[in-house]
Protein backbone atom coordinates (compact mmCIF):
# COMPACT_ATOMS: atom_id res chain seq x y z
CA UNK A 1 0.00 0.00 0.00
CA UNK A 2 2.87 2.57 1.13
CA UNK A 3 4.41 2.04 -2.41
CA UNK A 4 1.31 2.45 -4.00
CA UNK A 5 0.85 5.97 -2.22
CA UNK A 6 4.35 6.75 -3.40
CA UNK A 7 3.62 5.79 -7.19
CA UNK A 8 0.64 7.86 -7.22
CA UNK A 9 2.00 10.93 -5.80
CA UNK A 10 4.81 10.37 -8.18
CA UNK A 11 2.77 10.12 -10.86
CA UNK A 12 -0.04 12.84 -10.08
CA UNK A 13 0.86 16.28 -11.04
CA UNK A 14 0.79 18.35 -7.61
CA UNK A 15 0.64 15.50 -5.24
CA UNK A 16 4.09 15.68 -4.94
CA UNK A 17 6.17 18.00 -1.96
CA UNK A 18 7.55 20.68 -3.78
CA UNK A 19 11.33 21.72 -3.11
CA UNK A 20 12.87 25.07 -2.57
CA UNK A 21 16.11 25.88 -3.99
CA UNK A 22 17.86 28.64 -1.76
CA UNK A 23 20.93 30.19 -2.04
CA UNK A 24 22.35 30.99 1.64
CA UNK A 25 25.91 32.87 3.40
CA UNK A 26 27.63 30.29 4.92
CA UNK A 27 26.90 32.28 8.74
CA UNK A 28 23.52 30.88 8.13
CA UNK A 29 24.21 27.38 7.63
CA UNK A 30 23.67 26.25 11.25
CA UNK A 31 20.65 28.42 11.46
CA UNK A 32 18.87 27.57 8.25
CA UNK A 33 19.46 23.49 8.48
CA UNK A 34 17.45 24.13 11.61
CA UNK A 35 14.44 25.76 10.15
CA UNK A 36 14.35 24.02 7.12
CA UNK A 37 14.20 20.75 9.07
CA UNK A 38 11.33 22.38 10.94
CA UNK A 39 9.68 23.46 7.85
CA UNK A 40 9.64 20.17 6.20
CA UNK A 41 8.09 18.63 8.86
CA UNK A 42 5.31 20.50 9.53
CA UNK A 43 4.87 21.95 5.92
CA UNK A 44 6.38 18.48 3.95
CA UNK A 45 8.03 20.70 1.60
CA UNK A 46 11.94 19.87 0.64
CA UNK A 47 14.25 23.18 1.05
CA UNK A 48 17.83 23.03 -0.66
CA UNK A 49 20.54 25.14 0.38
CA UNK A 50 23.37 26.66 -2.34
CA UNK A 51 25.61 27.97 0.63
CA UNK A 52 28.85 30.27 0.20
CA UNK A 53 30.23 33.88 0.40
CA UNK A 54 27.47 36.50 -0.27
CA UNK A 55 29.20 38.20 -3.02
CA UNK A 56 29.67 35.17 -5.21
CA UNK A 57 25.83 33.67 -4.91
CA UNK A 58 24.92 37.39 -5.77
CA UNK A 59 27.16 37.05 -8.86
CA UNK A 60 25.53 33.97 -9.56
CA UNK A 61 21.68 35.17 -9.54
CA UNK A 62 22.79 38.27 -11.42
CA UNK A 63 24.15 35.43 -14.59
CA UNK A 64 21.03 33.71 -13.96
CA UNK A 65 21.43 30.81 -11.21
CA UNK A 66 17.81 29.83 -10.76
CA UNK A 67 17.23 29.96 -7.14
CA UNK A 68 14.25 30.76 -5.02
CA UNK A 69 15.23 32.94 -2.13
CA UNK A 70 18.48 34.20 -1.08
CA UNK A 71 19.97 34.52 2.16
CA UNK A 72 22.97 37.33 2.61
CA UNK A 73 25.15 38.11 5.20
CA UNK A 74 25.10 42.00 4.43
CA UNK A 75 22.67 44.34 2.52
CA UNK A 76 25.07 45.34 0.03
CA UNK A 77 24.49 42.19 -2.19
CA UNK A 78 20.40 42.51 -1.85
CA UNK A 79 21.02 45.66 -3.16
CA UNK A 80 22.82 44.95 -5.51
CA UNK A 81 20.35 42.27 -6.55
CA UNK A 82 17.51 44.91 -6.08
CA UNK A 83 19.01 46.94 -8.68
CA UNK A 84 19.50 44.62 -10.92
CA UNK A 85 15.61 43.94 -10.58
CA UNK A 86 15.88 40.45 -9.23
CA UNK A 87 14.14 40.64 -6.27
CA UNK A 88 10.27 39.77 -5.96
CA UNK A 89 9.40 41.96 -2.94
CA UNK A 90 10.53 43.27 0.51
CA UNK A 91 13.91 42.71 2.22
CA UNK A 92 13.42 41.16 4.90
CA UNK A 93 15.46 41.37 7.80
CA UNK A 94 16.42 38.57 9.98
CA UNK A 95 19.16 39.78 12.74
CA UNK A 96 22.57 40.58 13.08
CA UNK A 97 25.73 38.68 12.95
CA UNK A 98 28.56 38.72 15.48
CA UNK A 99 32.03 39.06 14.13
CA UNK A 100 34.78 36.99 16.64
CA UNK A 101 37.97 36.69 16.62
CA UNK A 102 38.50 32.73 17.47
CA UNK A 103 41.38 30.28 18.20
CA UNK A 104 40.71 26.37 18.85
CA UNK A 105 42.61 26.41 21.47
CA UNK A 106 42.39 28.10 24.68
CA UNK A 107 44.18 31.43 23.71
CA UNK A 108 42.60 33.93 26.73
CA UNK A 109 41.55 36.21 24.28
CA UNK A 110 40.17 39.56 26.34
CA UNK A 111 39.44 43.51 25.33
CA UNK A 112 43.12 44.08 26.71
CA UNK A 113 44.94 41.44 24.25
CA UNK A 114 47.26 43.53 22.39
CA UNK A 115 46.11 42.08 18.98
CA UNK A 116 49.20 43.40 17.20
CA UNK A 117 51.66 40.93 19.39
CA UNK A 118 49.23 37.97 19.34
CA UNK A 119 48.59 38.13 15.84
CA UNK A 120 51.94 38.93 14.25
CA UNK A 121 53.10 35.44 15.27
CA UNK A 122 50.12 33.72 14.15
CA UNK A 123 48.36 32.90 11.26
CA UNK A 124 45.14 34.16 10.75
CA UNK A 125 41.77 32.67 8.64
CA UNK A 126 39.85 35.36 6.77
CA UNK A 127 37.32 35.02 5.11
CA UNK A 128 38.30 36.91 1.09
CA UNK A 129 36.93 40.79 1.67
CA UNK A 130 36.18 41.24 -1.96
CA UNK A 131 33.01 38.70 -1.81
CA UNK A 132 32.51 37.71 2.12
CA UNK A 133 30.56 40.08 4.64
CA UNK A 134 32.61 38.70 7.69
CA UNK A 135 36.06 39.28 6.25
CA UNK A 136 34.59 42.97 4.75
CA UNK A 137 33.86 43.35 8.59
CA UNK A 138 37.18 42.02 10.04
CA UNK A 139 39.64 43.86 7.75
CA UNK A 140 37.55 46.85 8.46
CA UNK A 141 37.92 46.35 12.23
CA UNK A 142 41.90 45.66 11.72
CA UNK A 143 42.22 49.10 9.62
CA UNK A 144 39.63 50.84 12.08
CA UNK A 145 42.25 49.87 15.01
CA UNK A 146 45.40 50.66 12.37
CA UNK A 147 47.02 47.41 12.66
CA UNK A 148 45.41 45.76 9.49
CA UNK A 149 49.06 46.69 7.60
CA UNK A 150 50.85 44.92 10.14
CA UNK A 151 49.28 41.68 10.58
CA UNK A 152 48.18 41.92 6.79
CA UNK A 153 51.35 39.32 6.21
CA UNK A 154 50.13 36.96 8.26
CA UNK A 155 46.45 36.81 7.15
CA UNK A 156 44.96 33.09 5.03
CA UNK A 157 41.98 33.71 2.83
CA UNK A 158 38.94 31.53 2.67
CA UNK A 159 36.49 31.64 0.07
CA UNK A 160 33.72 32.09 2.91
CA UNK A 161 33.60 32.65 6.67
CA UNK A 162 32.66 28.45 7.27
CA UNK A 163 36.17 27.46 5.74
CA UNK A 164 37.80 30.27 7.83
CA UNK A 165 36.28 28.19 10.58
CA UNK A 166 37.50 25.11 9.15
CA UNK A 167 41.47 26.50 8.22
CA UNK A 168 41.69 26.94 12.10
CA UNK A 169 40.11 23.33 12.83
CA UNK A 170 42.69 21.69 10.60
CA UNK A 171 45.66 23.87 11.81
CA UNK A 172 46.13 25.96 8.77
CA UNK A 173 45.35 29.05 10.78
CA UNK A 174 45.58 29.30 14.51
CA UNK A 175 43.43 31.96 14.70
CA UNK A 176 40.34 33.16 12.53
CA UNK A 177 38.26 36.19 12.18
CA UNK A 178 34.54 34.31 12.16
CA UNK A 179 31.08 34.74 12.49
CA UNK A 180 29.94 33.45 16.13
CA UNK A 181 26.64 31.69 14.23
CA UNK A 182 29.37 29.06 12.23
CA UNK A 183 31.46 28.00 15.59
CA UNK A 184 30.82 24.79 16.84
CA UNK A 185 28.08 25.71 20.14
CA UNK A 186 30.70 23.44 22.12
CA UNK A 187 34.12 25.37 21.27
CA UNK A 188 32.39 29.14 21.83
CA UNK A 189 34.15 29.28 25.54
CA UNK A 190 35.30 32.81 26.33
CA UNK A 191 38.29 31.92 26.54
CA UNK A 192 38.57 30.84 22.77
CA UNK A 193 36.86 33.61 21.51
CA UNK A 194 36.56 37.69 21.34
CA UNK A 195 33.28 39.18 20.28
CA UNK A 196 34.65 42.51 17.85
CA UNK A 197 32.33 45.75 18.32
CA UNK A 198 32.31 46.81 15.06
CA UNK A 199 31.24 50.81 15.10
CA UNK A 200 28.82 50.11 11.94
CA UNK A 201 26.83 46.68 13.18
CA UNK A 202 24.82 47.20 10.35
CA UNK A 203 27.48 45.76 8.06
CA UNK A 204 26.54 42.49 9.07
CA UNK A 205 22.96 42.96 9.08
CA UNK A 206 21.65 39.40 7.88
CA UNK A 207 18.35 39.84 5.69
CA UNK A 208 17.09 37.38 2.74
CA UNK A 209 14.69 38.06 -0.02
CA UNK A 210 12.55 36.11 -2.73
CA UNK A 211 13.59 36.02 -6.00
CA UNK A 212 11.36 36.88 -9.11
CA UNK A 213 13.50 33.20 -10.78
CA UNK A 214 11.48 31.65 -7.65
CA UNK A 215 9.65 28.59 -9.68
CA UNK A 216 6.68 28.90 -6.99
CA UNK A 217 6.48 31.96 -5.36
CA UNK A 218 4.17 31.12 -3.31
CA UNK A 219 5.73 28.54 -1.54
CA UNK A 220 9.26 30.58 -1.59
CA UNK A 221 6.95 33.36 0.33
CA UNK A 222 5.47 30.65 2.85
CA UNK A 223 9.45 29.93 3.55
CA UNK A 224 10.10 33.63 3.97
CA UNK A 225 6.95 33.93 6.43
CA UNK A 226 8.06 30.89 8.53
CA UNK A 227 11.73 31.95 9.15
CA UNK A 228 10.26 35.13 10.86
CA UNK A 229 8.21 33.78 13.09
CA UNK A 230 8.59 35.41 16.47
CA UNK A 231 9.15 31.74 17.95
CA UNK A 232 12.18 31.28 16.58
CA UNK A 233 14.14 34.57 17.89
CA UNK A 234 15.33 32.15 20.89
CA UNK A 235 16.98 29.41 18.08
CA UNK A 236 18.39 32.02 15.91
CA UNK A 237 20.39 33.50 19.01
CA UNK A 238 21.59 30.25 19.77
CA UNK A 239 22.88 29.96 16.57
CA UNK A 240 24.74 33.60 16.68
CA UNK A 241 22.10 36.14 14.96
CA UNK A 242 20.40 38.51 17.00
CA UNK A 243 17.14 39.16 16.10
CA UNK A 244 16.24 42.11 14.43
CA UNK A 245 12.88 43.04 16.24
CA UNK A 246 15.18 43.22 19.40
CA UNK A 247 17.66 46.36 17.57
CA UNK A 248 13.93 48.24 16.85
Amino acid sequence: MKRLLLLLMLLTPGLSAAELTIAAASSYRPLLNHLAQQFEQRQQHQVRFVFGSSGKLATQIIRGAPFDLIFSANMAYLKALSDNDLLAGEVVTDGYGQLVLWSKSEAQLTAETDLVKLLQQQRVAIAQPKHAPFGQAAKGYLEQQHIYHQIQPNLVYSENVAQAVHMVHSGAADFGFVALSVIPLEQQSETRMYRIALENEALLRQAHAVLKSAKDKNLANEFSRFVQRQEFDEVKRHYGIEPERVKN
